[in-house]
């Protein structure tokens, strides 16, 4: 659904508690954003998900929303359902090798990978 003034009326009409946002799915971060602006304006929750994104889609997902300082966990990390997914980014730091992943809202914490 591209048409902004469709999106305040099925929000306005369905009146929904929450809405799950995933950018993929809705058109793009831009996209993905002008629902929350909708949401946050009739005063509807919202939280990001990343419902069958493979890590690298996982990836740019958690770093936006990073930027979103959500206050609220988030739907993030269904990356390790896939047989096939592509190793995370490592990040070295006190010797020790860990993927990074958005676990405390609006931050980001290391998690230890198996070698």
């Amino acid at each position: 659904m591209y048409d902004l003034q469709l999106k305040k009326d099925l929000l306005d009409t369905i009146r929904p508690q929450h809405i799950g946002d995933q950018a993929d799915s809705v058109g793009g971060w831009t996209a993905a954003q002008e629902w929350i602006d909708l949401a946050e304006m009739r005063g509807i929750g919202w939280w990001i998900t990343s419902a069958l994104e493979s890590n690298i889609g996982l990836n740019a997902i958690a770093q936006w929303t990073a930027t979103l300082g959500v206050t609220a966990a988030q739907g993030l990390g269904t990356g390790r359902v896939f047989t096939n997914n592509i190793l995370s980014s490592p990040a070295c730091g006190c010797g020790k090798c860990s993927t990074w992943c958005l676990n405390v809202p609006g931050t980001l914490v290391p998690y230890m990978t198996k070698a």
